[in-house]
């Protein structure tokens, strides 16, 4: 069964939420438990003030991003290659060995 994209949105913001909730029952302040909510979730934190739903809204378009990506890379992988012309046998590639010569370039003859 594949999940409609409205649901596998569900779990992230629900992880979001229950990450920020346990911090505040732990004690911290809203905005401390945000950026610690951040900081776990990949964003930066030295510097920022994040709340909750400016943290949401960044995972959310980080997802829709890494969709887009992957989608794009799938279309790519399945676009039909253009027709390549008949390669010749390598036998062409193969030098033929002179009489006393080596695999080296000869020095100069003077």
């Amino acid at each position: 069964m594949e999940l409609q994209p409205e649901s596998q949105d569900r779990p992230v913001a629900a992880s979001l939420k229950a990450t920020y909730r346990a911090l505040l029952a732990r004690g911290l302040e809203a905005g401390e438990a945000a950026n610690l909510t951040a900081f776990l979730h990949g964003l930066p934190s030295a510097g920022f003030r994040w709340s909750l739903p400016e943290v949401e809204a960044i995972i959310q378009r980080r997802i829709a991003y890494a969709a887009e990506v992957r989608a794009e890379s799938a279309a790519t992988a399945i676009a039909p290659r253009a027709p390549t012309r008949a390669r010749r046998p390598a036998s062409h590639l193969r030098r033929r060995a002179r009489s006393g010569s080596t695999h080296v370039i000869d020095p100069p003859r003077t």
